[in-house]
């Protein structure tokens, strides 16, 4: 069949799955979409020859690049304990244990087989057990685990697999050629990840910097990297593409988000919204090719007159039973192990088979034993790969009904989303009064902005104030580059003038800091590592440069490595450095607003030029009263979600303010048509970003 009717077939049953799970949302939609492949293969004759590489470069590498890019990177760190246990330990675990049993169960499978089998059934499917979770209430530390484990237990399960079906092909395996090329794929396939992925964020934010914010290009840019970091890492470095691509993910996930640019809210949701059109159609086509691989395989052991078929299917539920106990009782020993350090969480057999229930074997799995050669080295068949497909496709199918099954039954709560939110339709403007047109796209921008920002200040309390600053001070960033692309005339004085208030706050903050150590306030350790943080500064003001993290991010990893071995070979403990930095930063912040505040009382004229000294200082104030309300402002859970609560409502309330002051322009007539569609596309983008991702029940 021609490659383009193939396609065209997939994506018309990837939709047709979609719709009957609105219809059925009881079901996974994975189920369907398993139906509706074998109902292609059965009834048209579909079979579609499977060719690893390219498999593994489609559907492989945008699955693992998307997955490393959404996960939250606050939860990966704080979880990162059991995450890496889950991720690296267990999957090993299964490999070897459940390998194990498996070779006992099905003496076909020669070690190397089962090996493969129980390494490429470990990974989770976070899409599965997010589509579950849509009608199940699970716990949300359970289902930040699993999230976070699947970024990386893909990664180790893929090359755990791959080094097992290496074996098989070569027909020997050697232990330490085994290891030496696990820690070669490893150790390379980051490297090139990172290093990759650095390139491409500081490729990015050069065009950002030189003006180019084009949303296609962008979003082309994003769409492109994970096929390229695979095909670097697989073809040029023969690493594993699947770490590489997880890795440059995760990195280009955290240097996107340091990233601020006037124009990057269209291009966070229009790449935002083609990624997730593009992964959900890749995971619908993995498990409507897997139905039609299955009647191939289901065909093969009808025929065998070595396995019966129901036998076969035992064989699938038993693996099934093996990874599901591993993982139960994996879950029940990390509860006991925290219980006996801590003694702060109660041992839950519940939670451990809720555990269990979410280990959904899916599209990862299926992707990757379709990858399995049909022949070896010598030329003879792939052992047994008929029977390795069908019992893992068994697997992937049992893991998902019975997770569908026994999930509400164990948690006993139901998820309470409503998914049918209607969408408003913008308002045509009213035509604008006969008026003279005084004000540019670019002023009359600023102008809203100003005025979101006064909202802001006007919504300050107690318990807002450190959003409200972290607000203003995104608002004022933006402000400030609006300016500097606005003002050509004077540039250099600008920039002096600015010079000088940031070196007014500098000397202030090491005079600060001085007298902090003479009081004995802080300790010289602490003293050391503010005043490097006090030189960078100095040297970025002398330069005249801004901060870029893309560039710049070994260089913070390597000076916290150092810092933190400094703190181990010292006297002081972790929570003592700690205390006395956030006292440091606190204290100097304040030095610096006090010396900010005395430094412009001489400009207190009411002259265009007083009036740009003043607000380069507020810039400047609020910035340093952000780090004070920072340092004081509890991090919890709890405090997270009500801050990001607050963040949207307060966001959204400026921007309507925005959207309210642009329309009132062009009713007077002060700016253009075109000028005010512009502004209020890019008010729209922004909302539409800060609403991006909330699930409010």
């Amino acid at each position: 069949m021609a490659i383009l009717e193939l396609i065209v077939i997939l994506i018309i049953a990837v939709t047709v799955s979609n719709v009957i799970s609105h219809f059925i949302p009881e079901i996974p939609v994975s189920l369907f979409q398993i139906v509706i492949g074998l109902f292609l293969a059965f009834a048209f004759g579909i079979y579609v020859d499977v060719d690893s590489h390219w498999f593994m470069l489609l559907f492989i590498a945008p699955l693992l690049f998307n997955d490393a890019w959404r996960f939250p990177k606050r939860e990966l760190w704080e979880l990162r304990g059991p995450i890496l246990g889950n991720a690296i330990i267990l999957v090993l675990l299964t490999t070897l244990v459940g390998g194990f049993f498996i070779h006992l169960l099905i003496p076909q499978f020669p070690k190397s087989v089962a090996l493969a089998l129980a390494a490429v059934v470990s990974p989770t499917d976070p899409v599965a057990v997010q589509a579950i979770a849509r009608r199940v209430k699970l716990p949300a530390n359970v289902m930040h685990v699993v999230s976070g484990e699947s970024l990386i237990n893909d990664a180790s399960g893929l090359v755990s697999f791959n080094t097992a079906i290496k074996a098989t092909v070569a027909g020997t395996f050697l232990i330490g050629n085994a290891i030496g090329n696990f820690f070669w794929m490893t150790i390379v396939g980051l490297i090139v990840g990172l290093v990759i992925g650095s390139f491409v964020s500081w490729l990015r934010d050069s065009f950002d910097r030189a003006g180019l914010n084009d949303v296609v290009f962008h979003t082309v840019v994003t769409l492109v990297m994970p096929f390229i970091i695979y095909w670097i890492a697989e073809g040029v470095f023969h690493s594993s593409g699947v770490i590489a691509v997880v890795a440059g993910g995760v990195l280009s996930k955290i240097l996107s988000d340091q990233h601020i640019n006037a124009r990057s809210p269209e291009i966070s949701v229009v790449a935002v919204r083609t990624w997730e059109i593009f992964v959900y159609l890749l995971n619908g086509t993995i498990f409507v090719l897997l139905g039609i691989e299955l009647p191939a395989a289901m065909t093969s052991i009808f025929r065998s007159t070595q396995i019966h078929t129901g036998m076969a299917i035992f064989y699938g539920v038993t693996v099934w039973f093996i990874v599901f106990a591993i993982r139960t009782v994996w879950a029940y020993g990390t509860q006991i192990t925290y219980h006996l350090q801590h003694r702060e969480r109660r041992v839950s057999f519940r939670t451990a088979v809720t555990s269990g229930l979410t280990g959904v074997r899916g599209a990862v799995t299926m992707a990757a034993v379709l990858t399995v050669p049909s022949v070896i080295d010598d030329g003879s068949a792939f052992p047994q790969r008929n029977l390795l497909i069908f019992v893992a496709a068994v697997v992937v199918i049992m893991s998902l009904l019975v997770a569908t099954v026994m999930l509400p039954i164990v948690t006993k709560e139901r998820a309470t989303h409503d998914f049918t939110q209607p969408e408003i339709a913008e308002v045509e403007p009213t035509a604008p009064k006969k008026s003279k047109v005084d004000l540019t796209e670019a002023q009359a921008r600023i102008f809203a902005i100003q005025i979101g920002i006064q909202v802001l200040r006007e919504q300050q309390n107690d318990d807002n104030r450190t959003i409200v600053y972290e607000l203003i001070g995104r608002k004022q960033q933006t402000v400030a580059q609006i300016r500097r692309q606005l003002d050509k005339k004077n540039p250099s004085q600008n920039v002096e003038n600015d010079r000088e208030l940031r070196f007014v706050a500098l000397e202030a903050q090491r005079d600060r800091l001085r007298q902090l150590l003479a009081d004995e306030m802080i300790s010289v350790l602490t003293y050391s590592a503010q005043t490097r943080r006090l030189d960078r500064l100095e040297n970025l003001i002398n330069s005249d440069q801004h901060y870029h993290i893309s560039t710049q991010w070994l260089l913070i990893l390597i000076r916290r490595g150092l810092r933190s071995i400094r703190i181990w070979l010292s006297d002081e403990s972790t929570d003592k450095f700690r205390q006395e930095t956030s006292l440091a930063i606190t204290e100097t912040s304040k030095a610096a607003i006090k010396a900010l505040s005395e430094y412009m009382e001489k400009y207190n004229g009411d002259t265009v030029s007083h009036r740009m000294e003043r607000q380069a200082a507020y810039n400047l104030i609020v910035g340093y009263r952000n780090r004070i309300e920072n340092e004081k402002h509890d991090d919890t859970p709890e405090q997270r979600d009500l801050d990001d609560k607050n963040r949207m409502e307060l966001e959204v309330k400026a921007l309507n303010v925005q959207r309210e002051t642009i329309q009132q322009l062009y009713e007077q007539g002060r700016i253009t048509r075109q000028a005010g569609i512009n502004i209020r596309q890019f008010i729209n983008y922004a909302e539409t970003a800060a609403l991006a991702g909330r699930d409010e029940e």
